[in-house]
């Protein structure tokens, strides 16, 4: 299905693991990455699967791609296929659970932070140093703020 006036087919798949925050909406989530994929300009055919999943599984997934045996709240794996966008995003939702109200967030909307952040990296951005984690943090504020459904 291609975004109103924009250049990219998505794919977009929700994965449960675990149970989603009680307000989380599956259609919701999916807007978003539309909103953000046009916002950074994508184009061509993306391919996104997010996954929901415990703190357990998520820091398994950490210590055995990353080397670092400790909880994480977001981890995403890009396809990695010529001439598609996309790839996987799994987020902890006890980690949002936890996270969001130290934000002022709720679950869900900690989790739909989580999400962009995962697609932010399949764009390209990357936050390996403060000064990128700085501007990607911005970047996700200002996509969620102008996502106004």
């Amino acid at each position: 299905m291609t975004g109103k006036g924009s250049p990219f087919d998505l794919e977009f798949d929700l994965l449960t693991e675990t149970e989603a925050p009680a307000d989380f909406s599956p259609e919701r989530a999916e807007r978003l990455a539309r909103h953000l994929l046009g916002a950074e300009q994508a184009a061509g055919s993306w391919s996104v699967a997010v996954a929901l999943v415990d703190d357990f599984r998520l820091q398994e997934l950490h210590r055995d791609f990353m080397g670092i045996d400790e909880p994480t709240d977001v981890m995403t794996f890009a396809a990695g296929i010529p001439g598609m966008g996309g790839g996987d995003i799994v987020i902890s939702v006890d980690r949002a659970a936890e996270q969001g109200p130290e934000h002022g967030l709720t679950a869900a909307e900690e989790t739909m932070f989580l999400i962009s952040h995962g697609l932010l990296h399949l764009c390209g951005w990357e936050d390996a140093t403060d000064t990128e984690r700085a501007v990607m943090l911005d970047r996700q504020r200002e996509i969620i703020a102008s996502f106004g459904e």
